[in-house]
């Protein structure tokens, strides 16, 4: 196919299509750089943490591994980039333990607690109607 066919067909322009056939388009976008240093992520910081606590407890969530480490570790980083590094890590490490995707996505924690410590309300189910009995 010509550049022109390649061109008409997805309605970029020819050289825009040029440049991506070419050896010069790259691969990835470019890091943001600093210095001329790739910028690192703030959660590149407490990665080791992060897999640590997921290997000691693959299905602990990502806003409980956030509260720890803002409380244990003084870490400011956003809790959405722990959740996107989870997200990288998470079949990982269930990898390296063994457990299968499937079997990961099937896996689900009961908790119980003590009388009074704690409370649930169900506010579905409803109607609005006169209850006859």
């Amino acid at each position: 196919m010509s550049l022109r066919e390649i061109s008409k067909e997805t309605g970029l322009n020819r050289r825009t299509v040029g440049k991506y056939l070419s050896s010069e388009a790259p691969v990835a976008p470019p890091r943001r750089t600093v210095n001329g240093k790739p910028r690192s992520r703030v959660v590149d910081e407490v990665a080791p943490l992060i897999d640590a606590m997921l290997q000691a407890e693959i299905l602990l969530k990502g806003a409980v591994i956030h509260e720890r480490l803002v409380a244990e570790y003084g870490f400011a980083g956003n809790y959405q980039r722990v959740k996107m590094y989870l997200q990288e890590a998470r079949p990982r490490i269930a990898d390296e333990l063994g457990i299968s995707p499937g079997e990961l996505a099937g896996l689900h924690r009961r908790f119980e607690v003590v009388p009074g410590a704690q409370v649930q309300v169900d506010w579905g189910g409803a109607t609005r109607g006169r209850v006859y009995e």
